[in-house]
């Protein structure tokens, strides 16, 4: 334990190696030679095994430096029942290591006459040298006693059986579980450990597996157990039974017989990245293999069909090659998004986990297909089922129901949700200056935009949430524009998704989401770091990236007060700022992530991060003007205004009489056409402030040449103080120029 002190106690007892193991280190390479690892488990979930090669990429090199060990070229490959670390050319042993280790201070180590303490002569023991071989030295801004310590340099298999163990323990997933008496945790049960230096195994103990030279390859070939002698010997015995090791070959391979079976089929494939990065994770020797369907479930959503397939299944969904018109004329709903790029037809492609030849067809391939054709009718037949019953009833009928539902505790049900969004909607509508139609499709979608969850399709796969909201709106005789703001208000949906295309869906999104962050906020349920569990951080960065895509100008400020007012419990000031604070920061991320430079975001939002989408305009004005050639003048003008005034308190008045010289005249005269052409402008912008400010640059710096601002006459000094105030006050509500670099 005390060599691991960041593991829990049943992780460090895993870690413990045997000594007799450890003892039986023997003919050791006397020069470099590659160290394979491989940890054999049951098999892991798809975003498992990502985690822990994306930890070990981190924590290898990081041991290996640690260690002492130089190495060449590190390989880190995973399967979901292996992961592979294979590092090239490691050294035979560490080099010998010779450091000087502080100790104790100097008049602690020895008393006033010179002769060492109990402290300096425990410090030498604890080395193992002598008091005589002590030295006083200055370190760290005092004098302390040190000593050379000289560490000899060990085998490299000697320190890596001690040190392996303790990085697979390092791996932490977000479920784990314990499945022996070692009651060690780790995302799937281990089942092999193998590790090799050049061709000597390394020997370690972890979760009661104990290490060695064999690997273990497909359950469907034999030997499904062997030996391997090296690195060399092991990647060859893979590649022979079409283990693909690395991720990215796993994924062309599966994108290229996708592509291939569609187009037998006279059909194509649409990219849908995360199922391929799923099924990817899920095999490793992936084959392909095409199944199809009666054609009469086509008359379902065609969401509802790739729903199916892609979460119950993990197949692929297959569309005709050329696009087709998809729209009111085949009685479904048009969903503006990738799945309308074709027609579906009746087939699908699942990926088995099963080797196979290019030119040969695998080995009961018949036999796989057909049993996933089954499964698939068995889903479909469900799915029929389920919206022929919804359908019965129009979409308003739901409504009730949703008072079976809980939203959260304290904030009442789903039902007590829409009535709450339906109000907000209302409060915000003429803030927004939607036309009465807008206003009209807005408060009736509002009404209706939870009913689908209340419906059997939808409880049964709660992805199709909104999607068949439009669907059984259209059915239920509503109007395309409300179908479509039932749509549109969950939208974005997840990072990269279609954004609102009409003010009313997103005027009813951005009511929900303002309701679910004030209520869950006013609930004392704000997410933490490790826990979002109301998916808080994506509403608000979904609502600040409908407002940009519209360029809605909203003042969330005023949009959360209105959303706490209708609430049922209290929505406190500091609950208040909090949820602004928590939405300008998501905003803040978008806008870095965007490309734009710290400084200017900052001093944007400093500003105006209560408004979303003037805030990313400005964003883009400034990132333009600070790469002008001419920026070098126009911010120090600025800055010698804001320095000179910041620390003054009061606000004064201008008194154009009270001017004793002609510098001060001008920069007034310039001050007053700035002022007149920001109220022009009529949006407080930095495009309109540095506009504005620009032709005030002379004027500015001969004012400052020519007149002492701090003048000794009390009343000279406070009307020159007055009229930088109010040049500094044209960027007020632009941006505070002040957290720009080069201030």
């Amino acid at each position: 334990h005390m060599e691991y002190p960041w593991l829990d106690e049943n992780d460090a007892k895993a870690v413990k190696t045997s000594t007799s193991v450890a003892n039986s280190v023997t003919s050791a390479p006397t020069g470099p030679a590659d160290l394979l690892v491989e940890i054999g488990s049951e098999e892991l979930p798809a975003g498992d095994l990502d985690s822990a090669i994306q930890q070990l990429q981190k924590g290898l090199p990081s041991l290996l430096a640690e260690l002492r060990l130089t190495h060449g070229e590190i390989r880190l490959s995973g399967t979901p029942r292996r992961l592979v670390m294979y590092v090239q050319q490691v050294a035979p042993r560490q080099p010998d290591l010779e450091q000087l280790v502080k100790g104790p201070p100097a008049d602690r180590a020895y008393d006033s006459f010179g002769a060492p303490t109990k402290a300096g002569e425990g410090f030498a023991r604890s080395k193992g040298v002598s008091v005589g071989d002590l030295q006083v030295v200055e370190m760290d801004g005092g004098r302390y006693v040190a000593v050379n310590v000289r560490t000899t340099g060990r085998p490299a298999p000697e320190v890596l059986s001690t040190a392996l163990p303790g990085l697979i323990a390092s791996l932490r997933f977000d479920k784990s579980m314990r499945w022996n008496r070692t009651n060690v945790y780790f995302s799937r049960p281990i089942r092999w450990l193998l590790a090799l230096f050049g061709k000597h195994v390394i020997p370690f103990e972890y979760a009661g597996v104990i290490s060695g030279n064999t690997t273990r390859g497909l359950r469907t070939i034999a030997p499904t157990e062997f030996k391997v002698s090296d690195a060399v010997d092991y990647f060859t015995r893979l590649k022979d039974q079409r283990i693909v090791l690395e991720k990215s070959e796993r994924l062309a391979l599966i994108q290229a017989q996708i592509a291939k079976l569609a187009n037998g089929v006279n059909g194509r494939d649409l990219p849908d990245e995360g199922l391929l990065s799923e099924v990817a994770n899920l095999v490793e020797a992936p084959t392909s293999l095409v199944g199809s369907f009666d054609p009469g479930y086509l008359r379902l959503p065609r969401e509802v069909l790739i729903s199916v397939m892609k979460k119950h299944q993990r197949y692929f969904a297959v569309f005709e090659k050329e696009p087709a018109e998809v729209g009111r004329t085949s009685g479904l709903p048009h969903s503006e998004s990738a799945e309308d790029e074709g027609k579906l037809l009746a087939y699908f492609i699942t990926v088995a986990n099963h080797p196979s030849h290019d030119a040969e067809p695998i080995a009961g391939s018949e036999l796989i297909t057909e049993g996933n054709q089954h499964v698939i009718r068995a889903r479909f037949a469900d799915a029929d089922f389920f919206v022929r019953e919804d359908r019965k009833h129009k979409l308003e009928e739901f409504l009730p129901r949703l008072g079976t539902l809980t939203f959260q505790a304290r904030l009442g049900s789903m039902l007590d949700k829409t009535h709450r969004i339906t109000s907000l909607v209302e409060l915000i509508t003429p803030l927004l200056r939607l036309n009465p139609d807008e206003a009209a499709t807005a408060k009736r979608a509002a009404q209706l935009c939870k009913a689908d969850l209340a419906t059997k399709m939808v409880i049964e796969m709660t992805s199709l949430q909104g999607i068949l909201g439009r669907y059984y709106a259209l059915s239920s005789g509503e109007s395309g524009q409300v179908a479509d703001a039932i749509f549109e208000h969950y939208l974005p949906r997840f990072a990269g998704d279609i954004l609102p295309k009409t003010r009313p869906g997103l005027i009813v999104g951005l009511a929900d989401r303002l309701d679910t962050l004030a209520g869950l906020f006013a609930a004392g349920m704000a997410p933490t770091g490790a826990r979002d569990p109301f998916a808080q951080r994506r509403a608000a960065l979904g609502l600040v990236q409908a407002l940009i895509s519209q360029n809605l100008s909203f003042d969330l400020r005023s949009g959360l007060d209105a959303a706490g007012k209708l609430l049922p419990i209290e929505f406190d000031p500091d609950s208040l700022v909090a949820c602004q604070g928590f939405i300008v920061e998501r905003l803040r991320n978008l806008l870095m992530e965007n490309g734009y430079r710290y400084d200017v975001v900052d001093a944007v939002i400093a500003a105006q991060g209560s408004n979303p989408a003037r805030a990313h305009q400005s964003v883009k004005q400034l990132s333009a003007w600070v790469t002008r050639p001419d920026w070098h003048l126009i911010l120090p003008a600025y800055a010698r205004c804001t320095r000179i005034t910041r620390d003054v308190k009061e606000t004064f008045e201008v008194d154009p009489q009270a001017f004793t010289e002609k510098a001060e005249e001008s920069l007034y005269a310039a001050l007053l056409q700035a002022e007149k052409c920001i109220h022009l402008s009529r949006i407080r912008s930095a495009e309109s402030f540095l506009t504005a400010f620009l032709p005030m640059i002379p004027e500015v710096n001969r004012f400052f040449d020519e007149v002492l601002v701090m003048a000794e006459d009390p009343s000279l000094r406070q009307n020159r103080l007055a009229l930088l105030q109010r040049i500094v006050a044209l960027g007020s509500g632009a941006a505070d120029m002040s957290k720009l670099e080069g201030f």
